[in-house]
């Protein structure tokens, strides 16, 4: 996190210094008024300037060509869009793709979105190698913070189906992506588990009731008999 005071006639002007300078929008930065300036007799503009400190994180060298290799998959796609992008983190770059051919991109349950998630990533991996750390999340339109807010709705739903029924419940298919959230949306929940199950493109999450039940008991014999599994031959 990086550190830096402004001045301005009025706040207003002392935030506007901040950001021009820094090249960086009122989202990215942290804001704390350290001197609020006074005005004069007449209460016309300030006899001394307000001062800011602005707190922001440094922005990735490589934020252009992320944004680069995005609108050049897109170009080659016919798509028109604007390509914004803000590092929210030490780690992390938000790209939101924003267009009026969103549902193309998004696809049924966001599988084009996911699979152009894993074409940048490769992308990105490739040109950058192991020396990159920033890990990229491609959006369209603001599409997964819906998608995240009905998954935890979704988690939540199936956590109480669980308790009241102790049998498991098995969610549709999701990317790693999707799984991951509805584990940590349930991970505080101290009655119910969660356990990622299957393989890909079909892994789904499954989510258990620590009371027991049916389900459950079967679920368990079947993992525990399947690692203690030892072939049987028959004597010819």
């Amino acid at each position: 996190m990086l550190v830096k005071e402004f001045s301005g006639k009025s706040e207003k002007d002392a935030i506007s210094k901040a950001l021009e300078e820094l090249n960086l929008t009122e989202e990215q930065v942290r804001i704390e008024v350290v001197e609020k300036g006074k005005r004069n007799l007449f209460g016309i503009g300030e006899e001394t300037p307000t001062v800011i400190r602005v707190y922001y994180e440094e922005i990735s060298e490589n934020l252009g060509e992320f944004k680069s290799i995005v609108s050049e998959i897109l170009k080659n796609m016919g798509i028109t869009a604007e390509v914004p992008a803000k590092e929210e983190s030490g780690s992390r770059i938000y790209i939101n793709v924003s267009t009026e051919d969103s549902g193309i991109l998004i696809g049924k349950n966001g599988a084009t979105l996911e699979a152009l998630q894993f074409l940048v990533s490769l992308i990105v991996s490739k040109n950058f190698g192991e020396d990159n750390e920033r890990h990229i999340i491609l959006d369209i339109d603001g599409y997964r913070e819906r998608r995240e807010e009905t998954l935890k709705h979704m988690a939540r739903q199936a956590a109480q189906q669980a308790k009241k029924t102790r049998r498991a419940v098995a969610l549709k298919p999701m990317s790693p992506y999707e799984r991951r959230i509805i584990h940590l949306e349930l991970q505080n929940d101290k009655d119910v588990e969660t356990k990622s199950d299957g393989e890909p493109p079909y892994r789904r999450v499954k989510v258990f009731s620590k009371n027991g039940g049916y389900n459950n008991r079967r679920y368990n014999n079947n993992n525990r008999n399947r690692n203690s599994y030892k072939p049987y031959y028959r004597n010819k």
